[in-house]
């Protein structure tokens, strides 16, 4: 992807021609910096490592998320350093804007990418951004799975069974996209379910409902696209896909369906016991003695 160069940094457009003029209008005037402010935060009001600003786009009707870069003084002094030499080498905003295009433009229910620049307001300081379009929702898939066990539903195995089923087609068509999310949890994927329509949700209206992926900031490519190889790797997503009491072992059959054997399983447990890191390793066995 070829970057154009403005006065403080590098940028991308995507989207229809009229979108991507003022766009680059916006970006080259530095007028986002007008939307850098607490006036317009989603969510956390300290993130860690990226702050969210929600607003319309000026003149347009677009209502659109901007991420930008932000290493939290949160961080003790040399974590921060960390992470900055860390964002010199690797740009998570320009990982997610690069793969949520491909997402996109293969049909994956993913967040519409807009956008993408750097700004270098001083020597040693560079920040990055992402724009997207924002997602209405009022819930995510963990929070609707909680939402649906605390109602006065009936059928609710079967309505989860829903949920499950849907998020498994979402990592399926990622991996035929050839991309690895590498974070598909439940709290990584919206659903455009409001929660005053709980205690009425049925299960049509939960299999026709509309499911969104978003945070494709881990995201990488398939180098590998033969199988089983591919699959092999592939895998490894379902042990970050969690919706709180599916087993993981459920999720691999449902997202295997009659190929599942317990081949299969054993590269589930491979890759969940730490895969060929030793540091996840480590880790998996420090967490599971605990």
């Amino acid at each position: 992807m070829k970057l154009k160069v403005y006065n403080n940094g590098k940028f991308s457009t995507y989207g229809s021609t009229s979108l991507q003029n003022l766009l680059e209008k916006w970006i080259i005037n530095n007028d986002f910096l007008k939307k850098e402010k607490n006036t317009f935060l989603l969510g956390k009001k300290s993130r860690k490592r990226n702050n969210l600003y929600g607003f319309v786009l000026n003149e347009s009707n677009c209502t659109v998320v901007m991420k930008v870069s932000e290493i939290s003084k949160e961080y003790k002094f040399w974590r921060r350093i960390d992470l900055i030499l860390t964002n010199l080498i690797k740009d998570y905003n320009f990982n997610s804007y690069n793969h949520s295009i491909h997402l996109y433009e293969s049909n994956v229910p993913t967040i519409k990418p807009l956008a993408y620049w750097t700004y270098k307001p001083t020597l040693f300081k560079r920040k990055s951004y992402f724009l997207y379009e924002k997602v209405e929702s009022e819930l995510s898939v963990t929070e609707l799975y909680e939402e649906i066990m605390s109602s006065n539903l009936g059928q609710k195995d079967r309505l989860m069974d829903i949920v499950s089923d849907k998020c498994i087609s979402i990592v399926q068509s990622i991996h035929m996209a050839n991309i690895r999310h590498d974070d598909p949890h439940g709290g990584n994927i919206l659903t455009d379910i409001m929660k005053e329509n709980i205690e009425s949700l049925t299960t049509e209206g939960l299999a026709k409902s509309k499911f969104t992926l978003i945070d494709n900031d881990r995201c990488t490519s398939a180098l590998i696209k033969a199988e089983p190889i591919k699959r092999f790797f592939d895998i490894k997503c379902l042990t970050k896909f969690n919706i709180n009491k599916i087993q993981q072992q459920e999720l691999l059959q449902k997202y295997l369906g009659d190929e599942y054997n317990y081949f299969w399983l054993k590269v589930l447990k491979f890759w969940e016991s730490g895969g060929f890191s030793l540091k996840n390793r480590v880790y998996a066995i420090v967490k599971n003695s605990g």
